[in-house]
């Protein structure tokens, strides 16, 4: 049979079995599994299928089971055999490799083709080009290597031997096997001024560790191992720095150390010289070197920072007075409470400090923040309100998710729905997803947004997070802002930007953002 087809299996007995305590059962030897069973007449008739291989069956009359019977056996046929054709594909070294090394892939088919008109063929399906095949014996291989990232999907058949490339009548084909060449990409945030402080390190690699020997290993230009090796698809770690230029920063994906080299074993020492010296051996990728991103100091305010309608001076400059000049003010896009819309005199203030805004959209009732519908109609409203304040594509514009609380009662409910619906709208209008909620592990929020990235990854790789935990207490200002580090939420995502401070009485509320967060330069 060809692999996948179907036969049909009759057993037929002398015995008919109306009104018996028998049953006329059809057995798979080969699995030990029942296929067919009939309770009445002297004939039960089934169809079966498989992907290949040799499969043995026996019809019995005998006492309903649903293992093949050892007693009370009243009749048994004699054992028939059937032969599924059929070809498998492995790879003999990862399907996960660096540019420019090779992934070999090996088929192997149940009959041999020796003699036979049939070979077995390996395809590369992403180009529709045959690789190789084979006329003799019951395997074929072939290698390939690829000098960049990227993916090719190769899959094995059994067919009829055709010395051209298009395609000749199948009878069996394997599961096909993704090969990947991947790379690796750094990102390097300052925690504190580029003085001296905390770098926070994020590697991502263009296809997921997990189930590969391979691992994430963060280096600085001295060769010096940065955190613990991830095996997944990135991985973060952290860095004191001394004051003046700090160093520069680097990743590899590189062979992982076994889940039972634990650090205290008595090898510990010795397998982290192995793992420091991935930097020049061993390695399938490399990223660039990078520097560490600046870290800026903002502020976000409810009142317009020019003017209020009352005539009295903004905030602006008093907050420049009292705290520092910031680099980025967060304003409502459109009017809300007593909360005055961003005006075109607070756009022009801006552009003449060169200070950035981050627009936030918090015209809505803010326990409604479930299901798709919800954050689809107030991305609308958000997009459109951006529109008509000139604010330009690839902006940043953020969505208000408060905590639950008196005030937004239901805002515990919010859901990958809501997520999802804000998502898509922000960027079919060409804008730049951000959320502001409470990053924190096993929050409202970041349940939703993990639940969220999840299934959808591209809302992980293409939106931003600015989170409001931890909120601290105390007197701060732009000179004595804290070291960067707002909660994270246990999953993918980019939390650039942390609202560390409410006003306490001052009217605005201080945050820190790194320089990739996508501020709007007016």
């Amino acid at each position: 049979m060809a692999a996948g087809g179907a036969t049909v299996l009759v057993a037929t007995s002398g015995l008919a079995v109306d009104g018996t305590p028998w049953a006329v059962e059809i057995f798979d030897q080969t699995t030990k599994a029942v296929v067919g069973a009939c309770s009445m007449g002297s004939q039960c008739s089934v169809a079966f299928a498989a992907n290949a291989g040799l499969h043995t069956f026996v019809a019995f009359v005998a006492p309903p089971s649903a293992v093949v019977p050892a007693t009370g056996i009243r009749l048994s046929s004699h054992p028939l055999e059937v032969r599924w054709l059929g070809v498998r594909l492995v790879t003999s070294s990862p399907s996960v490799v660096g540019p420019g090394h090779a992934i070999t892939f090996s088929a192997t088919a149940t009959e041999d083709v020796t003699g036979t008109k049939y070979s077995i063929e390996l395809w590369d399906t992403s180009t529709h080009q045959r690789l190789t095949y084979c006329t003799h014996g019951t395997t074929c291989s072939t290698s390939l290597i690829e000098p960049g990232a990227g993916d090719h999907v190769v899959a094995a058949d059994l067919a009829l031997t055709s010395t051209t490339s298009a395609l000749p009548a199948v009878l069996a084909v394997s599961a096909a096997i993704t090969a990947t060449w991947v790379s690796i990409s750094l990102t390097a945030n300052t925690a504190a001024p580029i003085q001296g402080g905390l770098v926070w390190l994020t590697a991502t690699a263009s296809a997921d560790l997990t189930n590969t020997p391979w691992a994430i290993y963060l280096y600085a230009s001295d060769g010096k191992l940065v955190g613990k090796p991830c095996n997944a698809g990135s991985c973060t770690a952290s860095i004191a720095i001394p004051g003046g230029k700090p160093p520069m920063f680097y990743a590899t994906i590189a062979r992982r150390v076994e889940a039972g080299d634990a650090e205290s074993s008595p090898l510990s020492g010795v397998l982290t010289k192995v793992r420091a010296n991935a930097a020049t051996g061993d390695v399938e990728a490399r990223s660039e070197a990078i520097a560490p991103i600046r870290v800026m100091w903002g502020v976000d305010s409810c009142k317009s920072f020019t003017q209020d309608p009352g005539g009295t001076t903004g905030l602006l400059p008093w907050v420049a007075w009292a705290l520092g000049m910031p680099d980025f003010w967060g304003r409502y896009l459109t009017t809300t409470y007593n909360c005055p819309a961003l005006s075109t005199t607070e756009i022009s203030a801006a552009h003449a400090q060169h200070m950035a805004i981050v627009p936030i959209y918090d015209d809505f009732d803010c326990s409604a923040v479930n299901g798709y519908t919800a954050g689809y109609n107030y991305a609308m409203a958000a997009s459109a309100a951006a529109a008509a304040d000139g604010i330009p594509h690839g902006t940043g514009v953020a969505i208000d998710i408060e905590p639950p609380g008196d005030a937004c009662p239901g805002a515990g409910s919010v859901d990958t729905g809501f997520v999802q619906g804000w998502y898509d709208v922000i960027v079919h209008f060409g804008y730049v997803p951000i959320f502001y909620g409470n990053s924190t592990s096993n929050s409202a929020f970041a349940q939703a947004w993990c639940t969220t990235v999840a299934a959808r990854p591209d809302i992980a790789n293409t939106s931003y997070l600015w989170s409001f935990e931890p909120s601290l207490i105390g007197s701060f200002s732009k000179a004595s802002a804290p070291g960067y580090g707002p909660s994270q939420g246990g999953c993918a995502g980019f939390t650039l930007a942390w609202q560390f401070a409410l006003s306490g009485g001052s009217a605005v509320d201080q945050d820190e953002a790194t320089s990739q967060f996508p501020l709007w330069y007016p």
